[in-house]
This record gives C-alpha cells, structure tokens and sequence, in this order.
C-alpha cells in the first residue's frame, strides 16, 4: 500500500512540477560566479544553508523541520524546504534560473513535492531580479566618498554598532528589537538580543557612515525609508518560507 500511495505522490508531483512557473534572470553580462555570491548571502539572510555541487548548481535549504506523528504513523516526518539555482553561461550572455520544492522523508523513504505557491516563487523570482540588477549598478558605491574600502566602511559601522548596544543593551529585549529589526525590513538572524542589536545597528550605521551621519538614529532610517518607492526599500529574508516582510 506505501508503494501505492508513493508513486501516486510522484506522478502528482511530476504534474506539478510541469505547471510550475519557469523562474530565471539573464546575466546580461554581470558574472555568474557574482550572482551565486549574492544568492548566497539572500539563503543566508533567510536562515538558509547553502552549497555548490557543481560550478553551475547552488543549493540552499532551511534547517530541517519535524512535523508531528500522525495517530497512525509510527514516527514523525522530517520536511526541508529547498530551492536550486542553475546556471547557463553563454558567450556574452547567460541565465540562471531556480525552482523550489519541499522534500518530505519518512521511513526511509523521500518524497518531493514543487512548491507551486505563487506569493513564494513570486519573491524568488524577486530576489533573482534584484539580485542582478545591484551587481549591474554596482558601479554606485556609496561608501566610496568617505571609506577607502567597502571592508573598511563595514567595519567602522559594526564597531560603532557594537559600542551603541552596549550603552543600550539593558533597555532591550529579544522580541523588542526583533519589532525594531522588521519594521526596517531586516529578518533576525540570531536569537539574541546582543546579536539582533548588532544586526540592527550595523545597518543603520552603514546606512548613516554612507550620508556623512556618523549618530544615525533608527528613527531618522524609518523615514528615509518610507519616502523611498516601495520596489526599493530594502526587505530581507525573502527567500524564508515564512518571509512577513511587505514593502
């Protein structure tokens, strides 16, 4: 009977794969390796691990979710969710494209499943856009005027990150600046308030070290950030299954 219902969900899931929606980008001239990088730090953002088994193929995945026993199942499942960038590399031109699916093991036996939700490979479809559009705009530096390295710009905004937490570490509470975290569109990656006060403020700080505003405040960041178009304004993590970031 488990062989039954195993190859009814692999003929299901071949149909479904075929209706899913072809996601990719072209390179336009923008390096591949350049766009797994990026890629790389978007899995990052969004809690993701990620690896290369190949020179063309970048994986990323969440951590592994188990779900609870059914009352007629022996053990509970094990479900990851996965997306898979490909890349296409041309003369003068290539593509990367990506398609995500959910991979369910129980007993030994795995099952895979597209993800056909349209919100989910809309913000895919998203990230891969916005991805090359950065790296062919990079030429806009905004550290250059003032930092002699984009290193040296990180740096200083995480060192001043790191002395504004400690004057204010007291005063803060993991779910406080998670709050503070989502409304300017960044996703915790740690779970402690330390490390969610120093995601926060490295941000705000490159943001301000950017302008010449050596004491940004979050504040000052939340309205720059509203007056901008709602295609700009930063939102991380949106590769998460569960991104709730809206611009």
């Amino acid at each position: 009977m488990r062989r039954v219902v195993a190859w009814l969900l692999a003929v299901a899931t071949a149909s479904a794969a075929e209706a899913q929606s072809p996601l990719g980008v072209s390179l336009d001239g923008v390096e591949g390796s350049a766009v797994f990088n990026a890629l790389a730090e978007e899995c990052y953002e969004a809690g993701m691990w990620s690896e290369m088994p190949s020179e063309s193929i970048m994986d990323c995945a969440d951590p592994i979710e188990q779900s609870e026993a059914a009352e007629d199942a022996p053990v509970a499942a094990v479900v990851r969710h996965k997306i898979r960038f490909t890349m296409i590399e041309r003369a003068g031109s290539g593509r990367i494209g990506a398609e995500a699916w959910t991979e369910t093991e129980e007993l030994g036996t795995v099952i895979e499943e597209p993800v056909t939700a349209e919100d989910y490979l809309s913000r895919v479809q998203g990230v891969l856009d916005a991805v090359v559009a950065a790296l062919r705009n990079r030429a806009a530096r905004p550290w250059a005027p003032r930092f002699e390295s984009e290193q040296a710009w990180h740096l200083a905004a995480h060192l001043r990150a790191v002395s504004h937490c400690d004057a204010n570490l007291a005063a803060m509470t993991p779910a406080s600046v998670a709050a503070d975290l989502e409304s300017a569109g960044l996703r915790p990656l740690d779970d402690g308030v330390r490390d969610r006060c120093e995601q926060l403020y490295t941000h705000i700080y490159e943001w301000g070290l950017a302008r010449g505003d050596a004491d940004p405040t979050l504040q000052a960041y939340l309205r720059y950030r509203a007056s901008l178009p709602p295609e700009q304004r930063l939102c991380s993590g949106q590769l998460a299954w569960d991104a709730t970031c809206r611009r």
